[in-house]
């Protein structure tokens, strides 16, 4: 068998024209050994791929194939958070952002094709162990709602904000309510430049006045993305202000101005029961009391109309003491495994 592989060998480099520069080495028993003075031809390994790139054209024939998403649109929706930070590094390593078309993403994607906007918002939750692929399937999911022209409220990874925010304040207009100023500063930019086209397009304005302060107001009837500049250009007011657009959301997408699409990377660390900022007697704050988690946790309600919640659970967004399982029965708890996964309209 050890002469059959050096033969073997030997036949290989033969083909590629290099068998002149094969020396036999030593040979212990019946164990053969060979080296090259010469370089092995390089053998450029490439992906299967397709050049389909339009996700709502994609079909099973496209199962397990890669297609491209175009550098512009990645960096318009996803420059500032949604595909995880290691994959983020191999595309700018290659200089490319790839995507493998997954079942889960399809599946999704054909049931959003043939969803009843009259009827309050279908939710699809992707579910597996870690490194399955969910958040590259979040992705693939959200370039189709991009462009079948759905509004997008995007959150990239919620876990960072119950466990790893920049900064937490005490709310200025609320008592009891707490604000992540310079995080809601940075998803108002990310749902600015993920939307600023359509935006200009449907026109969306305010429903009611917004008192920020005794000199700043937002009068009703004014153009949605003012309130989205004025977070972002005012941190305190940030948190309230995505608290207004979220409402406003709501309100205009039942009377069918608009349609929203929810899109969540760990949802279900907006029902953990324990954040990591502590309060002055020590205890940890319950998340429910963040103002961005209740602006959010509205939109996954059934009192709207003509949207779509898709969204993933993961173990690594729990709780350290609640990760033995990775299935949605375990991680969603049972205050909200009925709004989510078990209505029977779903």
């Amino acid at each position: 068998m050890a002469r059959l592989l050096s033969r073997n060998i030997f036949q290989s480099f033969s083909d590629f024209g290099g068998c002149s520069a094969l020396v036999r080495n030593v040979a212990v028993g019946r164990e053969a050994r060979w080296w090259s003075n010469e370089a092995s031809p390089a053998v450029k390994v490439t992906a299967p791929r397709t050049s389909l790139n339009q996700p709502g054209l994609q079909t099973e024939e496209q199962l397990g194939l890669w297609y491209t998403l175009e550098q512009d649109i990645a960096k318009q929706l996803f420059g500032l958070g949604g595909i995880p930070k290691q994959f983020a590094t191999q595309c700018k390593t290659f200089a490319e952002t790839c995507l493998m078309i997954r079942k889960p993403a399809l599946t999704t994607i054909d049931y959003i094709k043939k969803t009843n906007l009259a009827l309050p918002p279908n939710k699809f939750i992707l579910y597996g162990r870690e490194g399955v692929g969910k958040s590259l399937s979040l992705v693939h999911i959200t370039h189709f709602l991009s462009q079948d022209n759905w509004l997008l409220v995007h959150i990239p990874w919620a876990p960072r904000w119950r466990r790893g925010f920049k900064e937490i304040t005490a709310s200025a207009t609320v008592p009891g309510r707490y604000d992540h100023p310079l995080d809601a500063v940075i998803w108002l930019q990310h749902f600015k430049s993920q939307n600023s086209q359509l935006l200009k397009t449907l026109q969306l304005e305010t429903s009611e006045e917004y008192k920020w302060s005794r000199r700043e107001v937002t009068e009703a009837g004014a153009p949605l993305i003012d309130i989205v500049e004025l977070g972002i250009s005012r941190a305190r007011f940030a948190s309230d202000c995505i608290m207004a657009v979220t409402t406003e959301l709501k309100k205009h997408a039942t009377h069918q101005r608009c349609k929203i699409a929810v899109v969540a990377d760990g949802i279900n660390t907006f029902f953990c029961l324990t954040s990591r900022y502590r309060l002055e007697d020590l205890t940890y704050l319950n998340p429910e009391n963040f103002t961005i988690f209740q602006a959010f946790m509205q939109l996954f309600n059934n009192n709207w109309r003509n949207g779509v919640v898709v969204a993933s659970v993961d173990s690594l967004a729990n709780d350290g003491a609640r990760r033995e399982s990775y299935l949605p029965r375990y991680l969603l708890r049972q205050k909200v495994r009925s709004a989510l996964i078990l209505d029977g309209r779903h």
